[in-house]
């Protein structure tokens, strides 16, 4: 298979590519990126090779698109984002996100996943997008609404992040 590519005003949405690795390891390398991750803080360049490595080995394996959200005006990777989780007998998948903290608050993530949404309900036949934020990411939650997910509750220890188990509030999209 192909890997879309997907585009919008300021952004191409490709496939991660190795040399992706220092503009990822720029912000996956930040504290306040991987507070809410559920991988630890990046250490070195390698940590950036093996996610683009997963990222692309889950697409081979017909698991899911993590697209690379490139800023056209710089040529600059400054965020993830993509299907994971991806059930396509149930017709659903799971999306997730992250973004460099130069770039947050500038509508950057929600230009890319509705997009993003539109492939997911119309080339992947998806009925339903899930969506898990930690209850304190109040910034994930507002743009999740904004997109029209509706919260549908909290999962009590849900996930086992970092040596703890953490809480997960669940918001789904239907495509009706």
């Amino acid at each position: 298979m192909i890997y879309p590519v997907l585009e919008t005003e300021r952004l191409l949405l490709r496939q991660l590519a190795p040399n992706d690795a220092e503009d990822l390891f720029e912000y996956f390398s930040l504290d306040e990126v991987m507070e809410y991750y559920d991988l630890e803080t990046f250490k070195n360049l390698d940590d950036a090779r093996n996610i683009i490595n997963y990222f692309n080995t889950e697409f081979e394996k017909g698991k899911g698109f993590r697209w690379a959200l490139e800023l056209k005006s710089e040529k600059k990777v400054i965020g993830t984002c993509g299907y994971h989780n991806w059930y396509p007998d149930h017709f659903r998948a799971e999306i997730g996100y992250e973004l460099n903290p130069k770039f947050w608050r500038k509508s950057y993530m929600k230009e890319a996943i509705l997009p993003i949404l539109t492939f997911g309900f119309e080339s992947m036949r998806l009925h339903r997008v899930d969506a898990f934020t930690n209850p304190s990411n109040l910034s994930s939650e507002k743009l999740l609404q904004s997109l029209n997910f509706k919260e549908e509750g909290i999962l009590r220890d849900y996930f086992f992040e970092k040596g703890k188990f953490v809480d997960a509030k669940i918001f789904g999209l239907i495509n009706e």
